[in-house]
């Protein structure tokens, strides 16, 4: 039986297990920076990552202790014997750290320092054996001694991450056990992912929906009485056309794209969106392709005085990187042989971060800075760095779909208002003309598509002859 593929909660909760970088980057996100909203995250259970970053990190930092008494140890009674195992175990974990990278200058250097961390520690190694048969005999012990209980840690701290990872892989693992710490930040992220107001910074107001694909745009006048439109009603009429189409979308909601210059302090209740212009209210449409991909598109409709605005940003955001991917089935390994040389200089740095993170934290509590946007989105960081093209193409068709959708329910609603936009009627039937497959005019035997096509003949051949000097077939103008 082939086995099911997993959520992408579970590969994000691998993902702070399997990756420290990644770890670092959602703690920094998430926890220490709790003035920050959080970004909207569509097919993820962020505080559940967020759980499982903090229990990533306290892993670590246990192992990191005797880790850390390791290398004094060896220090002290090996001299630079174990210098010189340091340096090659800073290299590996050099390599490991731009693993990740998709840049080839960054993949070659990681190639590098894995070699030359593999020379230093097997010269180390050569060494210290060598100078055992010495009267300098101690120090060489301690320098063979001091690298295998190093490597034991290193195995158990390797050890005690798989056991962790097939347990929120199970069934008996549920959101109950998160252990207490994470209530006040977690709870903080829950509140911003339930919540119909999305604070952003300048740059990035669609953070968290991945790139963007396509922008739409539309501005026209609108004939009829000033006041009769309500945009409230158009929207409402263009989320219930993108619900009836099966399949189209698994989330149609209304949010607030609300600046940071203007965020309320973060909270537990959700801010009002009562009296907040139109000019950051959108129509969020979710929709989800084939696998762990997902398209999102938001719509805006606003009238300033006798001008109708529609707008139309669709995004789209890749799967999740394939390290984080395995599902790790029965006798899998999840966290590969070759990322234990590595281990010992990431614990290290864990611990060694451990009293910066604390100092700044009790220097500038998150409850005295000002309310801030969102710096990245989780999701988006662990995706992968391009769009397979097929699920581009997908893309594109949602876009054009809800895009058809919107101006059919902005015309109606104008209709019924007693309201007439030519411009939007213009457009649409543009639109509506180019994605479907319908006879505009025929003329002198040609086939022309399209509400407005045309289709004109300079000569009719029934295309190339035997006569190679006969080439009047290729005048015909089927445009």
């Amino acid at each position: 039986m082939s086995q099911q593929p997993p959520s992408v909660t579970w590969q994000l909760r691998a993902g702070v297990h399997l990756d420290p970088r990644y770890r670092n980057a959602v703690l920094n996100e998430l926890h220490e920076h709790e003035e920050r909203y959080s970004a909207p995250a569509y097919d993820v259970d962020t505080a559940a990552v967020l759980a499982e970053a903090l229990d990533a990190r306290r892993t670590a930092l246990r192992w990191a202790v005797p880790m850390a008494l390791l290398w004094i140890a060896g220090f002290l009674f090996a001299g630079w014997l174990f210098a010189l195992y340091a340096a090659g175990c800073a290299a590996l974990s050099g390599a490991a750290a731009l693993r990740p990278a998709r840049r080839p200058s960054a993949r070659v250097t990681a190639a590098a320092l894995r070699v030359l961390g593999g020379s230093v520690l097997a010269g180390s190694l050569a060494l210290a054996v060598a100078g055992a048969r010495t009267t300098d005999w101690p120090r060489a012990t301690a320098a063979l001694a001091g690298p295998v209980l190093i490597a034991a840690v290193a195995g158990a701290h390797r050890a005690a991450v798989e056991r962790r990872l097939r347990f929120i892989g199970s069934s008996a693992y549920s959101g109950s056990t998160r252990p207490p710490p994470v209530r006040g930040s977690g709870a903080l992220v829950l509140a911003d992912q339930t919540s119909a107001l999305v604070v952003h910074r300048d740059p990035t107001p669609f953070l968290g929906s991945g790139a963007v694909l396509d922008s739409l745009a539309l501005a026209t006048e609108v004939r009829g009485r000033p006041g009769a439109f309500d945009v409230s009603h158009a929207l409402a009429r263009a989320a219930r056309a993108v619900r009836a189409v099966p399949g189209l979308a698994t989330q149609v909601e209304e949010r607030f794209l609300l600046p940071e210059q203007e965020a309320p302090p973060r909270g537990l209740s959700h801010p009002r969106t009562e009296g907040l212009p139109d000019s950051i209210r959108w129509l969020r449409i979710v929709s989800r392709g084939l696998g762990p991909r997902l398209t999102t598109v938001f719509v805006q409709i606003r009238r300033d005085g006798p001008v109708l605005f529609v707008q139309q940003v669709t995004c789209a955001l890749p799967p999740v990187r394939r390290e984080f991917t395995a599902p790790g089935g029965p006798g899998a390994r999840l966290v590969p042989l070759g990322a234990v040389p590595a281990i010992p200089g990431q614990l290290l740095a864990e611990l060694a971060a451990w009293p910066v993170r604390r100092a700044r934290r009790l220097s500038s509590p998150p409850a005295h800075r000002p309310p801030d946007g969102p710096h990245l989105s989780i999701r988006e960081l662990a995706a992968e760095p391009d769009l397979p093209p097929l699920a581009a193409a997908e893309a594109q068709r949602i876009s054009r779909t809800v895009h058809l959708l919107v101006l059919d329910a902005v015309r109606q609603e104008l209709r019924e208002r007693g309201l007439s936009a030519p411009g939007l009627d213009d457009r649409w039937q543009e639109a509506y003309g180019n994605t479907g497959i319908y006879i505009g005019s025929m003329s002198g035997g040609t086939v022309a598509t399209g509400s407005q096509a045309h289709g004109t003949t300079h000569h009719t051949s029934p295309g190339p002859t035997t006569n190679p000097d006969d080439d009047s077939w290729e005048d015909d103008d089927l445009g």
